[in-house]
């Protein structure tokens, strides 16, 4: 791609110093999403707590208003993240072979059961709100307790092995 440069009106490559500028720029990408993983750790944790007193008191309708608030925090931050993570992993990491193989089917398999999982989570706030009965309640807040603890393997997962490996092979390129 060819643009005007500014200070001499010539035609300047745009792309010219990308190259350079990829290993900073994935690097800041995964120490980005490091720290939101220690924000989506609290953000777990309050998620697992209010859906176990969910679970345990159904019919209480202030847990019940707290679960919603705590899922409709979580999620509008998630699917932002999310969509980061399958930028920089499953296109830049596949591309630079950083993910493969059984890491690789792994997180293909987390991503499809974490999209189905928000998918029905989503149908709350869409569709119904705060559940109403108890039995509504109940398989709200198993779906809650599910999604937390599918939550906690993701992030401890990425903590442990994904950004790493993203990190050895923007090192290694």
């Amino acid at each position: 791609m060819k643009a005007k440069d500014a200070a001499n009106g010539h035609q300047a490559d745009c792309f010219v110093a990308l190259p350079d500028l990829e290993g900073p720029m994935i690097n800041s990408l995964v120490s980005c999403l490091a720290r939101e993983h220690v924000k989506l750790d609290e953000q777990i944790l309050q998620l697992a707590l209010v859906a176990t007193r969910l679970a345990a008191n159904p019919n209480d309708n202030e847990v019940s208003g707290r679960a919603m608030e705590v899922w409709e925090g979580i999620r509008h931050y998630l699917w932002s993240h999310l969509q980061i993570e399958d930028e920089l992993v499953v296109t830049w990491g596949t591309t630079h072979h950083a993910i493969a193989g059984a890491l690789g089917e792994t997180l293909e398999s987390e991503r499809q059961e974490m999209r189905r999982s928000l998918a029905g989570l989503g149908s709350y706030a869409r569709l119904r709100g705060t559940p109403k009965d108890s039995r509504d309640r109940e398989g709200f807040a198993k779906a809650l307790l599910a999604l937390s603890r599918m939550l906690a393997t993701h992030v401890e997962r990425y903590e442990g092995e994904v950004l790493p490996a993203i990190q050895r092979s923007v090192f290694h390129a």
